[in-house]
C-alpha cells in the first residue's frame, strides 16, 4: 500500500522532513525554550536512532528480541515527543505525516517480532489514515495491517484489564480494524474481524454492531455484508433478550 512507508530509509527522511518544520518553525516562535529537551536534542537523538535501525534493516547489526522491543520504546517514545512539539509550535499541515511515520514504524517493528508496549501513536496514526480512505481494497489492507500490529501487542497491553479510558490505544486500534472490514464491504473478512473483535473487546461489541446495523440502514450494502452484520449483532445484542 503507497499510503504506508516499509523501508527505514523512507521513514527516516519523512520524519527529518517534519523535523525540519518544527525546528523552524520553534525558531520563530520559541515556544520550546528547553534545549535539553527541545527539537534540536530531540532531532540528534532521531538521527542516532535511525542509524541504528538502518543498521539492523541492512542486517550489519543484530539485536536480541528484548533489545529489539526496548528499541522500539525508545523510538516510539521519541516520536512521542516530535509529534507533542509538532502541536506546540503549530505544525499541523504534518499530522498525516506523523500518521503515516507512527504506522509505518509499527510495522517495521511488528515484522521483526516486537512485542509492542507503547501503542498511542500507532492506533492513532493507523485511526487517521483509516478515515482517510474510500477505496473498498486499500481499507481491507488497512484492516489486515492493523491485525498485524495487534496480534504483535505485548501481553500486558493485550490483557487490556482497565478499561476505564475509551480512548485507551488497545481499543482504539481494534475498534479500527471492525471499521476497516465494515467499510470495505469484504464480507469475509468482516467476519474474521468481528470474530477476532469479540475476543479482544467483548463490552465494546453491542454498541459497534448496532452502530454498524444503523450505518447500513442509510446505505445500499451487498447482502451477504449485511447479513454479517445482523448476524453478530444478533450474538451481541445492546439488550440481553429476558
Amino acid at each position: 500500500m503507497k499510503t504506508l512507508i516499509s523501508d527505514i530509509g523512507g521513514i527516516s527522511d519523512l520524519t527529518l522532513e517534519v523535523m525540519q518544520t518544527i525546528i523552524s518553525n520553534n525558531e520563530q516562535s520559541g515556544k520550546i525554550d528547553n534545549p535539553d529537551a527541545g527539537p534540536l536534542a530531540v532531532a540528534s537523538a532521531l538521527s542516532d536512532f535511525f542509524e541504528l535501525a538502518s543498521a539492523v534493516e541492512g542486517g550489519q547489526v543484530t539485536l536480541e528480541n528484548e533489545e529489539l522491543t526496548d528499541f522500539a520504546d525508545y523510538g516510539l517514545d521519541l516520536l512521542d515527543r516530535v509529534a507533542y512539539q509538532l502541536l506546540v509550535v503549530e505544525a499541523m499541515e504534518h499530522r498525516e505525516n506523523m500518521s503515516k511515520i507512527f504506522a509505518s514504524i509499527g510495522l517495521w517493528f511488528a515484522r521483526r517480532d516486537v512485542k509492542l508496549r507503547n501503542l498511542e501513536g500507532i492506533a492513532d496514526g493507523f485511526g487517521r489514515i483509516t478515515n482517510s480512505l474510500t477505496d473498498s481494497e486499500e481499507l481491507a489492507e488497512m484492516c489486515r495491517l492493523m491485525g498485524e500490529i495487534a496480534d504483535s501487542t505485548a501481553a500486558e497491553v493485550r490483557v487490556d484489564a482497565d478499561r476505564s479510558n475509551p480512548y485507551r490505544p488497545w481499543r482504539v486500534l481494534n475498534l479500527n480494524t471492525g471499521i476497516a472490514a465494515t467499510r470495505s464491504l469484504d464480507a469475509a473478512l468482516m467476519e474474521q474481524t468481528f470474530e477476532t473483535l469479540g475476543d479482544r473487546l467483548p463490552d465494546d461489541m453491542p454498541g459497534f454492531l448496532s452502530d454498524g446495523q444503523r450505518q447500513m440502514t442509510l446505505q445500499d450494502v451487498p447482502e451477504p455484508v449485511r447479513a454479517v452484520m445482523d448476524r453478530f449483532a444478533a450474538r451481541w445484542p445492546q439488550t440481553p433478550p429476558h
